[in-house]
């Protein structure tokens, strides 16, 4: 099984960093430096695919969308690769406010419509 190119783990690094913000970048510091944790991210993703990584980036993109979103430590983004288990995507509408005028209409449109199909 190969390692990533050193390439690939720069735009992950790439990519967290423009997801998480500094909730990725905090852990960076003189006595863990980037390029070490690049180089344990590099091992640890072994035998992961391009296209793995690839699909996992998409999943992290949306689930850093939550404040409160950990960045996952090279274990987990491994798992995640290989489907063993999934980053928590936390779906949100901020367009749909909760109004009891909007409920009724659509629960009485909904009434209105099981009225006609049962021949009511």
């Amino acid at each position: 099984m190969d390692k990533p190119d050193m390439e690939w783990i720069d735009k992950l690094f790439n990519c967290m960093a423009e997801f998480y913000v500094e909730r990725w970048t905090k852990q960076f510091n003189k006595s863990k430096p980037e390029d070490l944790v690049k180089t344990i991210w590099q091992s640890a993703l072994t035998g992961c695919t391009y296209d793995e990584i690839r699909r996992v980036l998409v999943l992290l993109r949306q689930a850093a969308k939550n404040n409160a979103a950990i960045p996952p430590h090279h274990l987990e983004f491994w798992s995640y690769c290989k489907g063993y288990s999934h980053p928590v995507i936390v779906y949100t509408s901020r367009a749909f406010k909760s109004d009891p005028k909007v409920a009724r209409s659509f629960l009485d449109e909904i009434k209105s419509k099981l009225q006609r199909s049962m021949g009511a």
